[in-house]
């Protein structure tokens, strides 16, 4: 939109029917594939990754998570919407409708508004295929899709609470072998 600032990519402006800068995204997505290839090579197995944003950082999430080689661990998405949605279907990974997501989002958002959220959501599970999370105290399996009242293009105490919730849910603890 004309302003110059650290971004995932240009966003031309919001919505479903309007330009996205596919090159920006697919070029981040490329980079964040990279990052996570490091860390398999390193030894980490992919499936204790989980890759999370706010805003353009949970839409790079979505991307990435969902269309990437690997299986992740899960994605948390807060303040995101689903990019590329004229070819997400066809880019989704076979992983994408197991791959856990946590997602939340403001009820008054002026940028990322509740609607293209609420569509994002819809599109995820009855587009891409990935099932809704009904048990949200278990082992997180599918979409845990969560709107928070009052709250705008930010997050709270609350969202924070509930990521962190799902995170330790979604990565139980390993076990180390003892030290001798």
């Amino acid at each position: 939109m004309g302003i110059e600032m650290p971004s995932w990519f240009n966003i031309i402006s919001f919505g479903f029917t309007d330009n996205e800068d596919e090159a920006g995204m697919l070029d981040a997505a490329r980079s964040i594939n990279q990052l996570i290839t490091t860390e398999v090579d390193e030894g980490l197995d992919s499936r204790r990754i989980v890759l999370g944003g706010f805003s353009q950082g949970g839409t790079m999430s979505l991307l990435t998570g969902l269309t990437g080689e690997r299986k992740l661990g899960g994605l948390v998405v807060l303040s995101g919407w689903i990019p590329l949605r004229h070819k997400f279907k066809a880019m989704a990974s076979p992983h994408a409708t197991s791959t856990p997501i946590f997602w939340g989002h403001g009820t008054i958002d002026p940028l990322v508004k509740p609607e293209m959220s609420t569509k994002s959501e819809e599109f995820v599970t009855k587009e891409v295929g990935v099932p809704v999370q009904t048990d949200k105290s278990g082992i997180p399996k599918g979409l845990d899709y969560r709107l928070y009242d009052g709250l705008g293009h930010s997050t709270n105490m609350q969202e924070l609470e509930d990521t962190k919730a799902w995170l330790i849910r979604a990565l139980p603890a390993v076990d180390t072998p003892a030290s001798t």
